[in-house]
């Protein structure tokens, strides 16, 4: 009887063992996947997989070389999309404020400076109007498109390739987004391709575009930058700078403002420099806000939000009203 206890025991001690033995390489071989595939698991949770395979349907793993770069506002992540050893693109995360923040976009570029696709992964938009943006008949306007400039969006059906027709009545979160993407393939061709990128000129204030009559234009003098315009040697108008701060205190807005000396009215306002936000504040240069100004009497003009954008219009309206005082006060008694 002792004997088969005896014999049991070994038995149960033996199988224990194997059991052991088993369990210690099984979890050897777990820890040993889990090390070699952890960083891409992080990045396959990083970058969903569904929008991967829009963004960058011919990549079969992506490595983050977010750190390779200069921190930028805008693109908050930075992946090359391989597919085997051969690179295939890159892929980008990026956030801005739309009308409202963090409204994050995901954009696939190839090699050629092709966009492949972009997808809207998070937002707060309000749902119905500014939410669509992240709906198909709105992103994938940029879909396969090698813009040779800026997007640009619009209230009407697009007339050019580069144009990205605008959600009706979300105009801030369609420029958000467009923004974000702009500044992916301006980002892409220059340090990825390694392209010249080139600015698009600024519009500077001249006697046709501020509205006013004349044959020559003189800068003259004074506290404020201020340029004369002249009919046939007699000045009939003037075009004035002034700056005030619009969201950020330390970003002053400047402005440029067109008075016509015979009806003493303003004829146009341009917004020669600003930094508001992407898609929500620099809306201060549509056409629109020049509008709120165009035939309007030189005197101090009472504020309007323009577009939702409050911090914005206040700084606009605060320096067209420094342009206006110093119209009255000073050019128009005879001083600089």
């Amino acid at each position: 009887m002792k004997k088969k206890t005896d014999n049991l025991l070994l038995e149960l001690v033996k199988l224990g063992a194997i059991l052991t033995i088993i369990c210690v390489v099984v979890a050897g071989i777990v820890a040993y996947v889990y090390e070699s595939t952890k960083e891409q698991i992080a990045l396959n949770n990083a970058i969903n997989k569904d929008d991967l395979a829009v963004v960058m349907p011919e990549a079969d793993s992506i490595e983050d070389v977010t750190a390779d770069f200069e921190a930028d506002e805008t693109i908050v992540e930075i992946y090359k999309a391989l597919k085997g050893t051969d690179v295939v693109g890159y892929v980008y995360k990026t956030k801005v404020s739309g009308y409202k923040p963090d409204l994050t976009t995901v954009v696939g570029m190839d090699m050629d400076g092709q966009v492949i696709a972009a997808r809207v992964t998070q937002l707060s938009e309000t749902p119905g109007l500014g939410a669509r943006v992240q709906e198909e008949e709105f992103i994938s306007q940029f879909s396969s498109k090698t813009p040779e400039g800026e997007f640009k969006v619009v209230k009407t059906a697009p007339a050019a390739d580069n144009e990205i027709a605008a959600v009706s009545g979300a105009t801030i979160s369609s420029t958000a987004v467009t923004g974000a993407v702009n500044t992916v393939v301006k980002f892409h061709k220059a340090n990825i391709l390694g392209e010249e990128v080139t600015e698009e000129p600024k519009a500077e204030p001249t006697i046709e575009n501020m509205l006013l009559t004349g044959d020559e234009m003189v800068e003259i003098e004074g506290e404020y930058k201020t340029f004369e315009v002249k009919t046939a040697g007699t000045v009939t108008g003037y075009i004035v700078y002034a700056a005030s701060p619009g969201y950020y205190e330390d970003k002053p807005i400047t402005v440029a403002v067109a008075f016509d000396n015979a009806t003493k009215k303003i004829t146009n306002i341009m917004v020669v420099e600003q930094n508001e936000t992407q898609g929500v504040g620099n809306v201060i240069q549509e056409e629109g806000m020049a509008k709120l100004f165009q035939g309007k009497d030189a005197v101090e003009q009472e504020r309007v939000v323009y577009s939702g954008a409050s911090e914005s219009s206040k700084g606009v309206f605060k320096a067209v009203n420094k342009a206006i005082l110093y119209y009255n006060d000073v050019l128009m008694q005879g001083g600089n």
